[in-house]
């Protein structure tokens, strides 16, 4: 009967703080502005793709001297064949001027994106001046050009040995080249992409936990403090006991956090899978079949609801007992900083993972990747990388889950005390006070 009782309460107080939050304007609002963002996000690439298709490629014309034993158009056609290696959408377009200062005009203009002017050096080499506005520095064509060219001159020079054309293309023949994790063929990524796509998607998915947790905890931290403020709390507690209320907050808050998630989410997976026959409707060409993109597994997903759910119950129940040591809004922020601090290491060192600066195959970070409150960033960002294996997922899993039991003891006796603290400056003292007295 007790466990009914206990099973009921939860439920009622769930249930009351999930439609009260969902039926406010801010919770409407932000999901909708946030599905219209992250469809947006998803659909990024076909609109860069479709934009870029507008332009046919930056203009550029070449422009050869007198003393320059190379004809413009053998130039230009290098130029394209090299630089446009999708040729329904090149990169630039490549032709022939023989009007050198009219072209200097027309990139000053901005009628064109460059100017390639070749000259004969005493040497015998050729000289290449590429006129143009563009940063060298901030855009990619410029050092495109320069590879460009350097392939034209050592061609050049090869003509000039007396290496006939057939010859120089067994020259310029690219070398067998791949690049494999160490782990490859027991989990791990076999190809520099396939790496690159699975630490994007671990990044991604840990953004997602550390917002769902930084943002839906302060909602139940703030939900305690406003009742507390209004002295709500010392009736609702003769109606149901602590644990009671700090289980059907976190359901409820966590339930609607779940819910905004799956709204948000099921558009922009529906653009994700169906991106091949998105792109083939409004760029034409043959569509693809629909699939998961590279670096999403059906795996992955699975740990990344696993350590979701595990994550934010952890925090959830932190952040509520925190919430019932203030008397005031105001000081809500001084005792939920260290759990936001903490929260937020953990998300910094996935996101440095992801992008090389530190190795969580190395120790200590692999043991850091156990710890409780920082293995819902970790050990997904692991998994996501190919460095963590099932086995690793489990033992980190049933650590979080123990230390969730362990909280919602701790977090019980604190919330059931928080009331005795009203109008007090919460500190330390408080706080050890306030769990010594809980019940």
């Amino acid at each position: 009967m007790a466990v009914a009782d206990d099973l009921r309460n939860i439920v009622i107080v769930a249930r009351r703080e999930y439609f009260s939050r969902l039926r406010t304007r801010t919770f409407v609002f932000s999901t909708v502005a946030l599905m219209l963002l992250v469809t947006l996000l998803a659909a990024a690439p076909i609109a860069i793709t479709w934009i870029g298709r507008g332009s046919n490629g930056s203009k550029v014309v070449v422009y050869t001297g007198p003393r320059v034993s190379l004809a413009a158009s053998d130039v230009a056609s290098s130029l394209n064949a090299q630089l446009n290696t999708d040729p329904t959408d090149p990169a630039i377009d490549a032709s022939v001027t023989t009007d050198l200062a009219a072209a200097r005009t027309a990139v000053v203009d901005g009628k064109l994106s460059g100017l390639l002017d070749i000259e004969r050096q005493g040497s015998g080499d050729l000289a290449f001046t590429y006129v143009t506005t563009a940063n060298p520095s901030l855009e990619r064509l410029p050092l495109l050009m320069e590879q460009a060219t350097s392939s034209i001159a050592i061609q050049d020079r090869l003509t000039r040995l007396g290496i006939s054309p057939g010859e120089q293309a067994g020259v310029f023949a690219k070398a067998d080249f791949s690049t494999v994790d160490p782990t490859a063929g027991q989990g791990g990524p076999t190809t520099g992409a396939e790496q690159a796509a699975r630490f994007g998607i671990g990044f991604g998915l840990t953004i997602l936990i550390f917002m769902a947790i930084l943002l839906y905890g302060q909602w139940i931290a703030q939900s305690v403090a406003e009742e507390k403020s209004s002295r709500v709390m010392e009736v609702i507690l003769n109606a149901a006991s602590p644990f009671q209320l700090l289980g059907g907050k976190v359901t409820g808050v966590g339930a609607l956090a779940l819910t905004q998630y799956i709204v948000i989410a099921i558009p922009a997976g529906l653009v994700l899978l169906f991106q091949g026959q998105l792109s083939s409707l409004i760029l034409g060409g043959a569509a693809q079949p629909s699939s998961l993109p590279q670096g999403i597994s059906v795996a992955l997903l699975a740990v990344f609801g696993l350590f979701f759910l595990l994550g934010f119950g952890l925090y959830s129940v932190l952040y509520a007992a925190a919430g019932s040591l203030v008397s005031r809004q105001e000081e809500l922020n001084q005792l939920i900083g260290p759990l936001t601090m903490i929260s937020t290491a953990g998300y910094l060192i996935a996101a440095w993972s992801a992008s090389g600066l530190v190795d969580l195959e190395r120790f200590p970070m692999t043991l850091l990747s156990y710890v409780p409150f920082l293995s819902p960033y970790l050990m997904l960002a692991r998994f996501s990388s190919g460095g963590a294996g099932p086995i690793a997922v489990l033992i980190a899993a049933v650590i979080l889950g123990l230390t969730i039991v362990a909280a919602l003891w701790v977090a019980a006796r604190i919330y059931s005390a928080g009331v005795l603290l009203y109008g007090q400056q919460p500190g330390f003292r408080k706080v050890w006070a306030a769990l010594r007295a809980g019940r």
